[in-house]
């Protein structure tokens, strides 16, 4: 005999009110992360305050949580807590302190999840227009922010790692594009899904690109590009998984022999001249292949389980710059093999439900994953970004609904009565 829960009702409260709640809910999860702020000062009170802000909606949707992780769910979300717990385990072996930080980390994507299975199942387009709201005002406030502050907000006098100091919304320029990268992705969702945003998409488009192009990063120039032609032509694009695993091919293959051994690209003229006439970078990649050199021989001496997090002056004294400016070797110098092999298990999962869950949305989502995966091999992005990416993309894939008119009754409705 099973007990039956009822589920209990809440008077509804206006509809642009439960959007402003949502958009503030998502910005205290991903806007320490996302929004880059001078070190001390006021500013350490206000992201320990996002970090309590944080804690405490972890704590309300643990509360509000009735049911278990659904089964179809649970290989992505158990493997995605997995990965987290073993990155703080290895960090605090490997530097033993308390590991506040990552924890704080680990709870955003914790939070994410737990929203994702409460409220995605039967709303998810709503949270898709919540996000598209919030990432692309803040695309929209980066470029404009850029317009007038060409030469950046502030100057990261303390860093001490390699590239320019100046730093913008987002931080450096590289950050900007990941950030645009997931404002495209949900904009584009939405939109795929509800014909509705078009114009925002448009206009979201060109800035991204304006953008990103005008502060001089190509690698996310290139592939905010492939994303944006992807979302216009895809209907021209026959067969895009078939593409995608092609790309996957050339990727690892790239990543075995140039990322990994260190090879210049001259003895491949077609390779070398995409570098340096579409990258608009040289054959070491702007110096990146003598950072992956060090990083492999630090990672061939401890494979299994890495270094830990260990800061960018560590990583400075051992490899000469802030970071591998490369995802892959990143994670294999953090957690080693076994991290790794994690994080491909998540990609895999989150490939194969979008291709069990076939649909142009589904597709539109693995093509944003596989751009993310292409510009990481040159930079090294947040994880909470990354995770984000992944979150959202799997949520978008393996969340069912065609009743546009309802979805956007119930945000209009403000009389109706939300079952929770």
């Amino acid at each position: 005999m099973t007990t039956e829960i009822k589920p209990y009702s809440i008077a509804s409260v206006p509809a642009y009110l439960r959007i402003l709640g949502w958009m503030a809910v998502y910005a205290i999860l991903l806007f320490p992360f996302i929004i880059a702020t001078p070190s001390g000062g006021i500013m350490y009170l206000v992201e320990r305050l996002l970090q309590l802000l944080s804690i405490t909606i972890w704590c309300v949707l643990h509360i509000k949580k009735r049911h278990l992780i659904r089964a179809s769910h649970r290989l992505f979300v158990y493997a995605v807590q997995a990965w987290w717990l073993i990155l703080i385990a290895i960090t605090f072996l490997r530097v033993p302190s308390f590991q506040l930080t990552q924890i704080n980390h680990w709870i955003a994507v914790w939070n994410l999840l737990l929203i994702a299975e409460l409220y995605w199942e039967k709303h998810y387009v709503r949270h898709l227009y919540v996000l598209s709201l919030l990432f692309s005002s803040m695309v929209y406030l980066s470029t404009m922010l850029y317009i007038v502050f060409p030469e950046g907000l502030w100057y990261e006098e303390s860093w001490i790692g390699t590239g320019d100091k100046a730093r913008y919304l987002f931080g450096n320029y590289n950050q900007t594009g990941i950030v645009s990268l997931i404002a495209l992705m949900v904009s584009g969702a939405y939109t795929l899904q509800t014909g509705r945003g078009k114009t925002n998409m448009l206009f979201l488009c060109l800035a991204s690109l304006g953008t990103i192009a005008a502060m001089g990063s190509t690698t996310s120039t290139v592939g905010i590009l492939l994303v944006v032609l992807y979302f216009y032509l895809q209907k021209a694009v026959k067969h895009p998984y078939l593409w995608i695993c092609l790309f996957l091919v050339a990727y690892i293959v790239f990543f075995a022999l140039i990322v990994w051994q260190g090879n210049a690209i001259d003895d491949w003229p077609l390779l070398a001249s995409f570098v340096e006439n579409v990258l608009g970078k040289n054959t070491t990649f702007t110096m990146r292949i003598y950072l992956w050199l060090r990083s492999v021989a630090l990672i061939i001496d401890n494979p299994w389980t890495g270094y830990g997090v260990q800061g960018v002056e560590w990583m400075v004294n051992q490899i000469g710059g802030s970071g591998p400016h490369n995802l892959w070797l990143m994670i294999l110098l953090e957690g080693g093999l076994v991290l790794c092999a994690l994080f491909i298990a998540i990609i895999v999962k989150l490939f194969v439900s979008a291709f069990r869950h076939d649909s142009s949305r589904s597709a539109y989502m693995v093509v944003c994953v596989s751009v993310a995966l292409l510009m990481s091999l040159f930079e090294t992005y947040h994880y909470v970004c990354i995770f984000s990416i992944f979150v959202i993309a799997y949520y978008v894939c393996v969340s069912h609904t065609n009743k546009k008119s309802v979805v956007h009754a119930q945000l209009r409705a403000p009389e109706q009565t939300e079952r929770v």
